[in-house]
C-alpha cells in the first residue's frame, strides 16, 4: 500500500505523477460488482476481459475479479492485480465516469508486465474523456 500522496515514477524518468487509489475509486461490495456485470458491456483484451458500465458517482471505479481457475498461482493473480491497479491509478484522471471490473483468462500468465500495460493502454484510450 502506498501512503497518501506518494510520488510514483511516470512513464518517463524525468516525470513524476501524483497517483492515489482511495476507497472511493474502488468497487467495494458484491452488489456493486453485480450491477456492473448486469448492465455493463464486455471489452475483450488479450488475456483480460473488462466489463464497463457507466456510473452515477462522477469518477471511475475499479473492481478486480481474478479467479483462481484462470490464474492458478497466487503470485500470478497478485501480479496481474498489481499491474491493473497501478495503471488505473496513473490513468484514472483521464477516464470518464465508469465502473470497471477486470477478469483474467489463463493466457495472461504468459504476458510480461509491459505487454499487459500495452493492453490496458488501448482500453484507457477507448475510455478517455474527450476534450
Amino acid at each position: 500500500p502506498q501512503a497518501p500522496g506518494t510520488v510514483i515514477a511516470g512513464p518517463h524518468a524525468h516525470e513524476t505523477v501524483m497517483a492515489r487509489f482511495p476507497r472511493r475509486a474502488r468497487l467495494l461490495n458484491p452488489e456493486a460488482f453485480q450491477a456492473v456485470f448486469k448492465k455493463g458491456r464486455r471489452i475483450p483484451l488479450r488475456g483480460l476481459t473488462a466489463v464497463v458500465a457507466d456510473n452515477e458517482v462522477g469518477h471511475p471505479r475499479l473492481g478486480l475479479a481474478i479467479a483462481r481457475k484462470s490464474v492458478r498461482l497466487a503470485t500470478g493473480r497478485n501480479r496481474v492485480k498489481r499491474i491493473i491497479r497501478e495503471q488505473f491509478r496513473l490513468h484514472q484522471d483521464q477516464l470518464v465516469a465508469v465502473d470497471l471490473v477486470f477478469m483474467a483468462r489463463p493466457e495472461i500468465t504468459q504476458a510480461d508486465a509491459d505487454t499487459v500495460r500495452g493492453y490496458l493502454d488501448t482500453l484507457w484510450q477507448r475510455l478517455a474523456r474527450q476534450p
